[in-house]
């Protein structure tokens, strides 16, 4: 439906400001942000809204989706506060359930909307830019939110913006979010940028050849490679100033600031809960070295343990094999959407969470992983051309 096309977008930036306040409703802030489109998607698509195009065609998403699902719950249930665990349980749910519903609502539309979110979302990070407080330097959304969120969002933002049409427009939209992710000084979220161009601009040059998109992605591969050889000295001088790997405070004497020993924690808990973890959303209250583990997928393992970690895995694998076999024929959102996600998949090794409904980032990304495979135009249009079940005057 046409309208969807404007409420995602604004969906997703509302999402964006829970995290930032310093309240104690936030997390029931947090939850009726995400929950608003989800019920407004029921009542539009009459109860169809949560079942996805991803789920009726192919059978081993709904299963795997499911799997996840009912194993963090497992989790939650076991862990020292299944309440609050049962709650980020619910949020998750209603999360993925909204990713794979949108495209029934959207279809082929999901284009406007993404450069829609890019557009509003690059004003606002502009203002930011401006106006935003500085922590120790770094910028940021609030003085209660930590720089790299806003590296997040603005990773999520430049991407988004190749698909603004108006190639001017989106140069100098790719080109602010750069600009505001050094300015957040987020090492993660700028080498995710680099890498999701580099997927990107691979794809869209041997768009509909697949032996040329493997062929070309080597090429670049091996001309880097040669080109870091050739120019080591200066790349690494380059490389250490950009992401501070010389910082006595933040670099790599610091083990990246105590990540080194927070991996090590949250593998520890890991060993400790092997199959159902401490709880899905649970590690952070056992950490004692940093706030969290820093890193996606170690959080996840500490968290729901073997059972969780193998069925999101797997449901992140196919989502993007789906994406991949769908990038390779030409469509341009889906070579977004693998780029977006092999920049994100990097960006995880540095983020508390991998299965995350509080950012619009970590939403489209399971947007791009339930992405359907045939393409689907909007309810809307597809009511439009139903038969007529009126007769036609005969002439």
């Amino acid at each position: 439906m046409k309208v969807f096309v404007y409420l995602t977008p604004i969906w997703l930036l509302a999402i964006i400001f829970p995290p930032t306040m310093d309240s104690q409703y936030m997390d029931a802030l947090q939850l009726a942000t995400l929950a608003w489109l989800p019920l407004c998607g029921f009542v539009a698509a009459q109860g169809r809204f949560f079942f996805g195009p991803a789920f009726s065609e192919r059978m081993s998403v709904l299963f795997l989706t499911s799997a996840s699902l009912v194993a963090i719950t497992g989790s939650a249930l076991m862990s020292v506060d299944p309440v609050r665990s049962l709650a980020y349980v619910a949020a998750s749910a209603l999360g993925l359930v909204s990713c794979a519903g949108l495209w029934r609502l959207v279809g082929d539309r999901m284009i406007d909307c993404l450069s829609l979110y890019a557009v509003l979302g690059t004003a606002f990070v502009t203002f930011i830019l401006i106006t935003g407080p500085r922590i120790q330097g770094r910028l940021s959304i609030s003085l209660t939110s930590h720089p790299n969120y806003l590296g997040l969002i603005a990773f999520g933002l430049l991407m988004c913006s190749l698909m603004v049409r108006a190639r001017l427009l989106a140069g100098c939209m790719i080109a602010t979010n750069f600009v505001v992710i050094v300015a957040t000084e987020s090492r993660g979220s700028l080498v995710a940028a680099f890498l999701g161009l580099l997927v990107f601009f691979t794809l869209k040059i041997t768009r509909g050849h697949k032996g040329r998109a493997a062929f070309t992605l080597a090429g670049a591969s091996l001309s880097i490679a040669l080109l870091l050889i050739a120019y080591r000295d200066l790349i690494e001088g380059w490389a250490a100033s950009l992401l501070f790997l010389n910082d006595k405070y933040r670099g790599l004497g610091t083990g990246f600031t105590g990540r080194l020993d927070a991996w090590q924690e949250a593998f520890d808990l890991f060993l400790s809960n092997p199959w159902f973890g401490v709880g899905f959303r649970m590690h952070e209250q056992y950490m004692t070295t940093l706030s969290s583990a820093h890193n996606g997928y170690l959080s996840l393992l500490a968290e729901v343990g073997l059972a969780g970690t193998i069925a999101l895995t797997l449901l992140m694998i196919l989502g993007c094999w789906r994406l991949f076999r769908k990038a390779l024929t030409g469509d341009s959102v889906a070579i977004l959407g693998l780029s977006f996600v092999v920049g994100y998949l990097f960006l995880a090794t540095f983020e508390r969470f991998f299965l995350n409904m509080g950012n619009p980032t970590s939403v489209l990304t399971w947007l791009f992983l339930l992405m359907p495979e045939k393409a689907s135009a909007p309810m809307s249009e597809r009511r439009s051309e139903r038969p007529s079940m009126v007769p036609t005057e005969a002439h």
